[in-house]
């Protein structure tokens, strides 16, 4: 599955709700991947991990935004599937991302990893503040007016994990 791939970011998606397009829904996890080869197109992968939905693209920005336009698409279709009901659309997202599957126990060991290498190597610099951190996780969500966020940390290019 990720033969080709190094973990590029790792982090978490926010549905703002919208009475117009997006229920209110869990937070789920993000994976950003980038291809070994530079000569592929489409480098960049972005993956909802509890949704099981990715998008790629030409840089690591177009690999979300794809991701987005994906996700906005899905979160039209199940409210549609629903007969327009909103709420019912929302627990039938809700509890597509909490299913399990075997890809998604995937995904979520590559996300620990990559996690566990970011906090190590923060720890070792000496900047792991979790009060702080969170307070610019805050700012970060206050000041961005689109209804689908993601928070994102990056895993510096001479780091990147092999998934």
């Amino acid at each position: 599955m990720f033969d080709n791939e190094l973990v590029s970011a790792f982090g978490k998606i926010f549905y703002i709700p919208t009475h117009e397009s997006i229920p209110p829904l869990p937070e789920m996890s993000l994976l950003i991947l980038k291809r070994r080869e530079q000569n592929d197109s489409f480098q960049w992968r972005a993956i909802c991990i509890d949704l099981e939905i990715d998008a790629c693209g030409n840089t690591k920005d177009e690999s979300w935004e794809n991701l987005k336009k994906s996700l906005t698409m899905y979160i039209n279709m199940e409210v549609q599937a629903a007969e327009g009901v909103v709420i019912e659309a929302a627990k039938m997202i809700t509890k597509s991302a909490f299913g399990k599957s075997e890809q998604k126990e995937s995904y979520i060991g590559v996300y620990r990893q990559a996690k566990m290498f970011f906090i190590m190597q923060a720890i070792e610099k000496g900047i792991l503040d979790p009060v702080e951190r969170e307070k610019q996780r805050l700012e970060k969500l206050k000041v961005n007016n689109e209804s689908i966020l993601s928070l994102v940390d990056d895993i510096p290019e001479e780091q990147l994990l092999a998934a």
